[in-house]
């Protein structure tokens, strides 16, 4: 095997655990998406996927953080059971998970520029928003299947 022949091992072997860790993030999302009533659903949560698209999913990752948000709040927002309130309104004008998903959407993007250093450090950045975001979601996915088993 040449020197070439083991780079090209080296990074598929490394991205094989980037692209299942991405898959789950994905699917994280998808299942936020489903577990939001039918009716407070901002996008179907199939289109999760297309960010998986390349450089078409770049652009798709901000539609998605937004219909998410959206998604979320309207749900939180709606009355239930009994009451006329939401389950824990959410002041006019949130919208949960925003900001730190379009924070590490922008960086990722920032990324693809010719940055030198600092593209390195944007890099850092936006994965450490992005796992802070994937905390969030999953905060409020687990609010939801609490809901779906009460």
């Amino acid at each position: 095997m040449n020197e070439y022949e083991s780079a090209g091992l080296i990074q598929l072997l490394l991205l094989i655990p980037f692209l299942a860790v991405g898959i789950l993030f994905l699917w994280s999302q998808h299942k936020t998406l489903t577990l939001i009533r039918p009716e407070y659903r901002r996008m179907p949560p199939g289109q999760v996927w297309l960010q998986l698209i390349p450089l078409f999913g770049l652009g798709w990752q901000f539609y998605v953080i937004s219909k998410i948000s959206d998604s979320i709040r309207d749900d939180l927002n709606a009355p239930s059971g009994d009451s006329i309130l939401g389950e824990d309104p959410l002041p006019t004008g949130k919208r949960p998970t925003y900001n730190t998903g379009i924070s590490y959407a922008v960086l990722f993007c920032l990324t693809i520029l010719p940055l030198g250093l600092l593209k390195s450090l944007l890099a850092l950045a936006g994965l450490i928003l992005w796992i802070i975001y994937w905390i969030e979601l999953s905060g409020y996915t687990r609010r939801f299947k609490q809901r779906a088993f009460q």
